[in-house]
């Protein structure tokens, strides 16, 4: 589980909880509006819906759970499990890696070194994997972009809800300004239609709001974080395969993988095999 998620967004709502009750003396029952809720909820949710493919929309439930439950691959250990690979391809031959394909779970990886294993030339090589990093980062697109969507609705709709609250409001107003007389009880009515009109209007916003800074927006950027990092990584998975099929030395893979990482990063790698001897 991705703890700086679940940790940021309790964070935030705490924040806002507190607002509430403090605000209102623990009534929450003054923030909630069920013709707002669904004016602005339903109406973000179906128009991120309309606006993507419908195989954008069927993966949201992967999306979330890649921000909620990805597990981090540290470029460190994919860089020390390739370099295992080298030592293995500089031992024993390429062929070797068969074994080796069969224990790593990362098909990126797996597909690289059966290319390399199969004497794939190292042009087609780079470019099948190419390829398949720009099918990888359009997939990711979508995704970031149908939140990107739901968010940028959200306060449009909470808008719409203000104004919806705001005719109800007048219709409410004009309602009572007939002539004769009124008794209490109609104006007590009155006034309630015209408060509840108004509570419409403000917290469709605040649901807008809500909606768009504190879901949507983390989940694009989260989204555009995870997206980078594998990018990252697979970066270096290609230039690995590659130096792994020119047959480089073990002790050069590794020189070429760590100028992926910053001086802070290469201090805490641990020593290769070789340089351990």
């Amino acid at each position: 589980m991705d703890i700086a998620t679940i940790m940021g967004f309790l964070i935030a709502c705490s924040g806002i909880v507190f607002a509430m009750y403090h605000g209102t003396e623990g009534d929450f029952s003054a923030f909630y509006s069920t013709e707002g809720f669904v004016l602005v909820m339903g109406g973000a949710i179906g128009l991120g819906i309309m606006s993507m493919p419908w195989h954008a929309t069927k993966g949201v439930p992967g999306y979330i759970k890649k921000c909620l439950f990805h597990k981090d691959v540290h470029p460190q250990h994919l860089i020390q499990q390739i370099v295992q690979f080298a030592e293995v391809a500089r031992r024993d031959g390429v062929l070797a890696l068969e074994n080796a394909v069969k224990t790593t779970d990362d098909p990126f990886l797996k597909k690289g070194l059966q290319l390399a294993i199969d004497g794939a030339d190292p042009a087609v090589i780079e470019q099948v994997m190419e390829i398949e990093l720009s099918s990888i980062e359009e997939r990711h697109h979508h995704g970031r972009k149908m939140f990107e969507l739901m968010g940028k609705y959200g306060p449009a709709l909470g808008l719409t809800a203000t104004l919806v609250g705001q005719v109800a409001m007048f219709k409410n107003m004009a309602g009572g300004s007939g002539g004769g007389e009124h008794k209490d009880g109609g104006s007590t009515d009155q006034a309630g239609a015209i408060a509840h009109s108004l509570q419409i209007a403000l917290l469709g916003t605040l649901y807008g709001t809500i909606w768009s800074n504190v879901v949507c927006g983390p989940l694009t950027d989260k989204l555009t974080v995870r997206s980078k990092e594998e990018m990252f990584n697979k970066q270096i998975i290609i230039q690995g395969i590659l130096s792994i099929q020119a047959g480089d030395n073990p002790r050069i893979v590794e020189s070429k993988l760590m100028s992926f990482l910053s001086s802070s990063q290469r201090a805490h790698m641990a020593p290769a095999e070789g340089e351990k001897k």
